[in-house]
């Protein structure tokens, strides 16, 4: 098994860094759960001192150069989108290559309400009819 370290971004100083994020569980009692719990912590970006972002174990930082891949990032934290999977890089989604594509990626990747998704179904049903 594989330590994984989260990753966090500074979206104003266009870094990123992996800090370990977990401790020892407490076994002195049988729990159904794993051996290591996560532990959350307030990271601050060293340079601005500023808290960052946790986006996840699969997050791959773009080059500090690419202002727009960061930009496009930061859009979808700010939405909620992270790369919050497993540390190995799958099943993962594919972010958009420029700022003007990134309202269709939002729309086409949002998540549905339970009446929206409902709504869905009924509009299939009634086109496969």
């Amino acid at each position: 098994m594989h330590n994984y370290r989260d990753h966090f971004a500074c979206f104003r100083c266009r870094k990123a860094f992996k800090y370990w994020q977990w401790e020892d569980s407490d076994e002195s009692e049988w729990k159904m759960r794993a051996r290591l719990e996560h532990v959350p912590r307030e990271i601050v970006c060293p340079d601005c001192s500023r808290p960052m972002i946790d986006m996840g174990l699969d997050f791959k930082a773009p080059s500090k150069d690419d202002r727009e891949a960061w930009q496009i990032l930061e859009m979808l934290q700010h939405y909620g989108f992270a790369f919050h999977g497993c540390g190995c890089d799958a099943g993962g989604f594919v972010p958009p290559q420029r700022l003007r594509e990134v309202p269709a990626w939002l729309e086409a990747h949002r998540h549905l309400s339970e009446g929206e998704s409902l709504a869905k179904r009924f509009a299939a049903k009634a086109n496969n009819a």
